[in-house]
């Protein structure tokens, strides 16, 4: 045989035609582990079913009414990753209403890895958030606006809300690092140029910015002084005929009466005359017997600034019809005309409330000449057999003096039928917003111990008493929010001491740390469409 050069027949000689009949070791070592998986896994099985109680794992009650389980026994947890939340304990012995075959419900949903085990990431991402939305329909985030890796994290619900952590486990209680996920660089995370500030990785003026709202003027287009309703009698020292409780209306002065006044003194108004929490009536009325209403959650809006509840009481519209007893004015309850009503059925009220005062004689005829000057609302005699009743002339006078009072308030643009009834039907924005910090939510209840005056101290007189010509007029374009600097102190990481500055008295007994979370104050949802939002 040519050993150098050997043919293909000498070659083939060489090969054992029955190699693949012998076993190696390699062969023995495989059938041992498929032996033993078959086995554990089996034995596994086994051991499950014969050690855990189909119950185990639930909840029960004990005769005490406390929360309590059927087993400890730690194999139950095999069955599943852990108990879900309270919210969706009611779920947890129903896995197939989020749970399907090959959709991963966690926060690997938009992995790349996918595809190569036969699971695709978008059917995986539209299965979780379609599951997620049939209890909680809530408008995604920007999500247009994003590139397509961190749109999928958008539509990821598991990426911030991890299910089976445990029956107290929060699924809102978002941590900070989730949001910065985008937010601590959103050049590669948007497909346009950030309208909001581009980089905020915490809670000072450095990482956070202040509150852009109060870069902006007031919204609100309706003119009105603080400086000057806070003093007593909405009026300077040195001015006279400031309002008294007896110039009140008899269903007013109990509300705008403090302790010790009398009919003939000034009123006094405070804050929470016209600013006051969502509910705090109802706070009021039940008291002790409020049990089921959840304080905190009545509380953490302001109710919106009204006219027919704040401001009637001294500024109530009236037809100027002489009263025939006192000789004033008589703007008292029976003659106020409605607030924010079109022209034409302004003109219906006061030609009732004119032929009204007239039939009770609350207000004089027109052919009554005890004075040399007429009112607003009366125009020359004319035929005696219809001087009783109101004529065209004199609606027209008193509308014209009824917008005098309304410009008091309102610009010219404001008070047009126009204007009103679109202000009836939600189509403009409101003359006072219900919401200065646009971008952030503030709970009032949660900070209800703390003195107005440590935020709001721009609405409060600079000193006592101040003279007419000391006071602003016009205050309403100021937005008088403090700025972040009055939230940093307490709202900071837990490890950073408290300042010197959490001294202060008007924090009364506020604890003096709170959470620096982004979920504090912000929300990441929008609302779905069609869904209302806020004014």
């Amino acid at each position: 045989m040519n050993i150098q050069n050997p043919t293909g027949k000498q070659r083939s000689q060489r090969i054992q035609i029955d190699y693949y009949r012998r076993k190696t070791g390699l062969d023995r070592w495989r059938y041992v582990c498929i032996a033993s998986a078959v086995l554990i896994a089996g034995s596994y099985a086994a051991l499950l079913v014969w050690k855990v109680p189909p119950s185990s794992g639930r909840d029960t009650f004990n005769e005490n009414g406390t929360v309590g389980s059927v087993s400890a026994n730690p194999l139950a947890n095999h069955f599943s990753t852990g108990k879900l939340a309270d919210a969706h304990a009611s779920f947890e012995q129903e896995c197939a209403r989020c749970h399907a075959d090959f959709t991963p419900l966690d926060d690997n949903a938009p992995s790349k890895w996918f595809p190569l085990i036969g699971v695709e990431s978008e059917i995986s991402r539209v299965h979780l958030e379609k599951t997620c939305q049939h209890c909680h329909p809530v408008g995604h985030h920007f999500r247009d606006l994003m590139t397509a890796d961190f749109a999928a994290i958008d539509q990821n619900c598991s990426f911030c809300h991890q299910a089976h952590q445990g029956r107290n486990f929060e699924l809102t209680k978002i941590d900070r690092s989730k949001c910065g996920t985008c937010h601590d660089d959103l050049t590669p995370v948007t497909n346009v140029t950030a309208q909001v500030r581009p980089n905020v990785s915490g809670f000072t003026r450095v990482t956070h910015g202040d509150f852009v709202s109060l870069d902006r003027p007031d919204p609100g287009r309706i003119r009105f002084s603080h400086a000057q309703h806070l003093m007593p009698g909405q009026v300077g020292v040195d001015v006279r005929g400031g309002m008294t409780i007896e110039r009140l209306s008899a269903a007013d002065r109990a509300r705008y009466r403090r302790e010790g006044q009398r009919d003939t003194d000034l009123v006094q108004l405070q804050c929470n005359d016209c600013h006051t929490m969502v509910g705090q009536d109802v706070v009021d009325q039940l008291g002790a017997e409020l049990k089921s209403v959840d304080i905190e959650l009545l509380g953490r809006s302001m109710s919106p600034i009204a006219f027919d509840k704040h401001c009637v009481a001294c500024h109530a519209i009236s037809p100027g019809i002489i009263d025939v007893t006192t000789g004033g004015d008589a703007s008292g309850e029976n003659l106020r005309l409605p607030h924010a009503e079109t022209s034409q059925m302004m003109a219906n009220v006061i030609a009732a409330s004119i032929d009204g005062a007239r039939a009770t004689g609350t207000s004089r005829h027109r052919r009554d000449n005890t004075k040399t000057k007429q009112p607003p609302g009366f125009a020359a005699p004319a035929d005696p057999a219809s001087d009783w009743h109101v004529t065209r002339s004199e609606i027209e006078n008193v509308q014209k003096h009824v917008k005098e009072q309304c410009l008091e308030c309102h610009d010219a643009s404001s008070i047009t039928d126009e204007a009103i009834i679109a202000a009836k039907l939600d189509e403009t924005p409101r003359l006072i917003p219900a919401r200065w910090l646009r971008r952030g939510l503030y709970d009032h209840a949660a900070h209800r111990l703390i003195d107005c005056r440590y935020c709001h101290a721009d609405a409060y007189l600079p000193s006592d008493p101040l003279t007419q010509a000391e006071l602003n007029p016009d205050d309403h374009a100021e937005v008088m929010i403090a700025g972040i600097e009055s939230c940093q102190n307490c709202h900071r990481p837990s490890e950073m001491s408290a300042p010197d500055s959490l001294q202060n008295p008007l924090l009364g007994n506020m604890p003096r740390w709170a959470s620096d979370q982004c979920i504090t104050c912000h929300r990441y949802h929008a609302p779905m469409q069609n869904e209302p939002t806020l004014p």
